[in-house]
């Protein structure tokens, strides 16, 4: 999950949508500010954990 400081607050997106929303994230000119491995954050745009584990 990387964290991204945003006009509208920091926010957490998931590896997934960081590739897919690329554009987006550079023409809003948001800063990215770390990355952690945590399942229990969500991410802003889609909802979802970074990988979804079976049981």
């Amino acid at each position: 999950m990387h964290l991204f400081e945003t006009e509208a607050g920091d926010r957490w997106v998931c590896i997934t949508c960081v590739d897919e929303e690329a554009e987006m994230i550079q023409q809003k000119g948001w800063e990215w500010i770390l990355a952690r491995e945590d399942q229990v954050l969500r991410c802003s745009l889609c909802g979802h954990p970074d990988y979804d584990f079976e049981d």
